[in-house]
């Protein structure tokens, strides 16, 4: 009887397995038709993990404009609150004073175009990188390119009495295939930071050369000027990171411009370095394409 009811036993426990078997089997079955319903594909395990991917990216970018709002909100804040304490001395009575009320207006000015300096640099960054700005290259002439942004800056150059270094005759011909725009807006943000860093009578050096393969044209600007502190050239292409952080709000520094600078070679297909020593200079190098 004992040996009976065992058999059972035995029985009824290899039913239940076989019985669980079958319930995973059509389990399994009934989700994987699910999952080929939901993402149109009876490939879903590589579409899932595409599903996966995307929602990943999508967080990490959510993430990134976070991050970039604040710092933008943080940017914002300062000159906004100077200007709203300026305009509030004038409107509780200091505009009746003439020794108060050309001052503040001139500073609350300075504010408004420092605030629209920076929304000008936000819109140009968002626009590069979404890529709302498509690079159109064409044969640009470095010389007169360089030679025209200099010119627009050499009012603040001649403040220090700066000298600019343009590259010898042999090489003066010479054009890339870039987009013009971007060009004069790479120059220009470059030969700003060198104007703002270097002290009294120095030279700021501008130079190319053709690189016999690759068919690149490799540039530099380099400045006799403070120099860049080591733990800080890993990070200066960053969105708003200043070395000396009260020096450059107070130039009208946007924090933006070797980001922008940065963004804009890239598109190009390029790169570009720098290397600097403390009380030496510092020296961008980067590269173009050159025409066929």
């Amino acid at each position: 009887m004992s040996a009976l009811l065992w058999s059972v036993g035995g029985l009824l426990v290899g039913l239940s397995g076989l019985a669980w078997g079958i319930y995973q089997y059509y389990r399994r079955r009934t989700l994987e038709r699910q999952l080929t319903h939901l993402l149109g594909t009876s490939e879903w395990l590589p579409a899932l993990s595409a599903l996966i991917q995307r929602a990943q990216r999508r967080e990490n970018e959510t993430s990134a404009s976070q991050v970039f709002l604040a710092e933008v909100s943080h940017e914002l804040k300062t000159p906004l609150a100077i200007l709203l304490g300026y305009l509030d001395t004038l409107e509780q009575g200091g505009w009746q004073d003439p020794e108060i009320l050309l001052p503040f207006l001139r500073k609350a000015l300075a504010q408004v175009h420092r605030m629209n300096a920076l929304v000008q640099d936000i819109l140009l960054l968002t626009q590069i990188e979404s890529g709302n700005w498509p690079i159109q290259p064409e044969p640009v002439l470095l010389y007169p390119l360089v030679e025209d942004v200099w010119n627009k800056l050499e009012p603040l150059a001649q403040k220090k009495r700066l000298t600019l270094r343009l590259p010898s005759h042999e090489v003066r011909d010479l054009a890339v295939e870039a987009d013009p725009l971007a060009l004069q807006k790479i120059f220009k943000n470059l030969l700003e930071n060198a104007i703002q860093y270097s002290p009294e009578g120095k030279t700021v050096t501008i130079g190319w050369e053709p690189l016999p393969q690759g068919h690149r044209v490799k540039v530099w600007i380099a400045d006799e000027g403070i120099g860049i502190p080591p733990q800080h050239l890993p990070h200066i292409f960053k969105r708003f990171y200043r070395v000396d952080k009260s020096r450059s709000r107070q130039s009208g520094g946007t924090g933006l411009g070797l980001a922008i600078v940065q963004e804009l070679i890239e598109a190009h297909g390029q790169t570009i370095t720098v290397e600097s020593q403390e009380g030496v200079g510092t020296r961008f190098t980067f590269y173009l394409p050159a025409c066929a």
